[in-house]
């Protein structure tokens, strides 16, 4: 699922924006009454499952301000201290937010856990968008000293409208685009990640989670499912040592195929497309029966399919030359030795059975 722009949690900075740029034609009562009745809009226009943060401390803070200019008696600012004094003042929410925003989430709403989760979850955006507005916002004030410093009653004056008027709304409004960058890029890197289902026992999805490094290795919780093809021919059953980079049970000998199933994909498709592997012309491989299957390495749900093949199909087949056809019999006496496989361990009684029955109708037609 990609993210959208309502998660850009930065967007509670624009009744700053508004504030700000409305403070260079009016007075800073209008000016902070404009910025806060623009926040309240937004507020009221939310309906989301989610707590924009940084929406209502900014809102907070802007009618804050247009109390402190309407009821107490403030000396006149010149025009380019008042950005700056809006910037100030609204960055007051996003520090605090930093300071202590995950503290307060975690302690909020301890007696409903969906509610909890939420508001974890909002605190995490804002944070992020906080963090990248604070770091703007210190750019900007090492640069105010640096100009203080070198020309503090001249200096250029371009430098100077940039620094005191142009930058203030600038870094909120960087803030914002810098986010929707950033969501945009996710989304971006999510359209390329593989994504594997999550089942139960019965074989019903009940989630997904990304394909990412060791996950199949190491997440001993989640259910995933496997499809494995069976090879036989001559009555006999196909195996191969597992591949070298397998993370379990490298070079035992097993079936020829196996692959873990992506979200979205058909099960008989995949199976399909590995025994096309192993043979051009073999038919479409038969699902024979899935089982589930635990230990301390994994959790799977097998997705077992036959693929019977000819004699002239089992020559032209690609089928590695490293292994080989195996008697059951030859099998059987191997088996509980350690020799094979956990997967061919658990499945060759079944498979034994399928093979002897084929092999007998084969006979009697």
């Amino acid at each position: 699922m990609v993210l959208s722009s309502k998660y850009n949690f930065s967007l509670g900075f624009i009744p700053a924006v508004i504030a700000i740029l409305a403070g260079t034609f009016a007075t800073p009562a209008h000016a902070a009454c404009t910025g806060a009745g623009t926040g309240l809009v937004f507020c009221l226009l939310n309906r989301r499952r989610s707590f924009p943060l940084l929406l209502y401390g900014t809102t907070g803070v802007l009618l804050l301000l247009a109390a402190v200019f309407w009821l107490l008696p403030c000396p006149s600012l010149p025009d380019k201290d008042l950005p700056l004094l809006f910037e100030a003042a609204l960055l007051l929410p996003p520090l605090l937010l930093l300071a202590r925003g995950s503290r307060w989430a975690a302690h909020t709403s301890s007696g409903n856990k969906g509610r909890q989760r939420i508001l974890q979850q909002s605190a995490e955006a804002a944070i992020v968008s906080a963090r990248i507005l604070f770091i703007l916002a210190v750019i900007h004030a090492l640069s105010l000293l640096i100009v203080q410093a070198l020309s503090p009653q001249t200096g250029n004056q371009a430098v100077r409208f940039m620094l005191y008027e142009a930058a203030p709304p600038g870094i909120f409004i960087a803030a914002i685009l810098l986010n929707q960058a950033g969501i945009c890029y996710f989304n971006k890197r999510l359209r390329q990640i593989a994504f594997v289902p999550v089942v139960n026992v019965q074989g019903e999805v009940v989630g997904k989670k990304p394909l990412l490094g060791t996950i199949l290795r190491s997440d001993k919780e989640a259910i995933y499912p496997l499809v494995r093809l069976a090879v036989t021919a001559y009555g006999m059953l196909y195996l191969s040592p597992r591949p070298s980079d397998c993370f379990q049970e490298a070079g035992k000998p097993d079936l020829p195929q196996e692959r873990f199933l992506l979200f979205g994909e058909d099960i008989g498709l995949v199976a399909l497309k590995a025994a096309r592997q192993l043979s051009p012309q073999a038919p479409a491989p038969r699902f024979n029966f899935r089982y589930y299957y635990r230990d301390n390495d994994s959790n799977r749900l097998v997705y077992l399919f036959i693929l019977d093949l000819t004699e002239a199909q089992y020559q032209h087949s690609r089928l590695n030359r490293t292994g080989k056809l195996w008697p059951l019999r030859q099998i059987e006496q191997n088996l509980g030795t350690g020799y094979f496989s956990k997967y061919l361990e658990q499945e060759f009684a079944a498979l034994r059975d399928i093979i002897y029955t084929r092999e007998r109708y084969k006979e009697s037609s």
